[in-house]
């Protein structure tokens, strides 16, 4: 692939480690500018190059003469973006935006002018493709981000021996990532010890008292109950061996862009189950490669994890499902093909 790629992002997230490898191993020069950067991200191949102030024109035009990118993908979020697009246009790159909205949702005219009036880019890529059958937006092309590298991780081996294990990654100070819903539909499980809970996430807290609660909540449920083990925020690289050693990884909140760790865990024969207000949700095939939650049913959730706890057949199939699902349409080589079609659009 001979282009140079840059990627214009609030910050590098993990959604965008397996895309920038594949993206470099297929010989493309790649690049990402933030506006900020930290938590867990992993910058072993891209290292993103930090712009804090969105108005210093100067060094976004100096920095732009030196890549010189063929292509931009301007996340709709990125404080950036509106000033790259302007140096962009001058330059007669190829410009893009750059969302989490379902590949059929049809911007509306007063949003397409608004965009035009910011000189920013009509069309767009998304990585969420949507649940149902409807006709995708014209101005979209669907770009899902690769979950695995090339060669893929092995398969981990699960005896089905023990407690099962279910994990959860999702920031912990926000009530609607809804991992309460977790604990209550484990609680019978784990007390009996046929199931653990693992928690990952950031611990800072919005600053509402529905987000304050909820946290003390699962800090609370975590010091009583001896199989919810409660671990934070960890390193992106210290993710693979969470999800080859977890059987369940369970993404319940609503409101949520993509949702990309059950994503992950897939290549790991880890069983997803995932809200369906999650863009990743459209990864699944129901009951083939995972399954699919309602949070505003509580009882979808309890009864996914009942059927999953206690049918290791069930854990086997479906994680093998998803396994093929992460190597083939989530797979690097997809998505590459995917990219220079993009890229061939001009």
């Amino acid at each position: 692939m001979q282009a140079t790629i840059l990627f214009v992002v609030p910050r590098f997230h993990t959604n965008l480690f397996f895309a920038t490898k594949a993206l470099v191993d297929a010989g493309a020069r790649v690049s990402v500018w933030a506006s900020g950067s930290g938590g867990a991200e992993d910058h072993s191949h891209v290292v993103p190059q930090i712009f804090p102030d969105p108005a210093d024109t100067s060094a976004l035009k100096t920095a732009w003469d030196a890549l010189s990118p063929d292509i931009v993908f301007l996340r709709n979020t990125a404080k950036l973006r509106v000033q790259l697009a302007k140096i962009g246009r001058r330059a007669g790159a190829a410009l893009w935006s750059y969302d989490m909205h379902p590949w059929h949702r049809h911007e509306t005219l007063s949003h397409r002018f608004l965009l035009w009036r910011q000189g920013l880019p009509i069309r767009r890529i998304t990585a969420n493709p949507g649940l149902g059958e409807a006709t995708p937006d014209r101005w979209a092309r669907y770009l899902p981000w690769p979950v695995v590298t090339d060669p893929p991780p092995p398969m981990p081996a699960r005896s089905g021996d023990g407690p099962v294990t279910v994990l959860c990654v999702a920031k912990l100070g926000q009530r609607r990532k809804m991992q309460h819903l977790v604990i209550d539909a484990m609680r019978e499980a784990g007390r009996a010890g046929r199931a653990r809970l693992i928690l990952v996430g950031s611990e800072r807290v919005l600053d509402t008292p529905e987000d304050r609660a909820h946290f003390a909540a699962l800090k609370a449920s975590s010091e009583a109950e001896d199989w919810i083990d409660m671990r934070g925020l960890i390193p992106f690289s210290e993710m693979p061996a969470l999800y080859a050693s977890s059987d369940i990884c369970i993404l319940p909140s609503f409101d949520e862009p993509l949702g990309f760790a059950p994503a992950e865990a897939m290549a790991y024969g880890c069983v997803p189950v995932i809200s369906v207000e999650a863009g990743s949700a459209g990864y699944l095939s129901e009951g083939e490669s995972g399954l699919l939650v309602d949070p505003h049913r509580p009882e979808t959730v309890a009864k996914a994890l009942d059927r999953l706890i206690g049918d290791p057949e069930l854990r086997q199939r479906l994680g093998q499902g998803a396994r093929e699902t992460a190597l083939g349409e989530l797979g690097p080589q997809r998505f590459v093909r995917r990219m220079q079609a993009i890229i061939d659009e001009g």
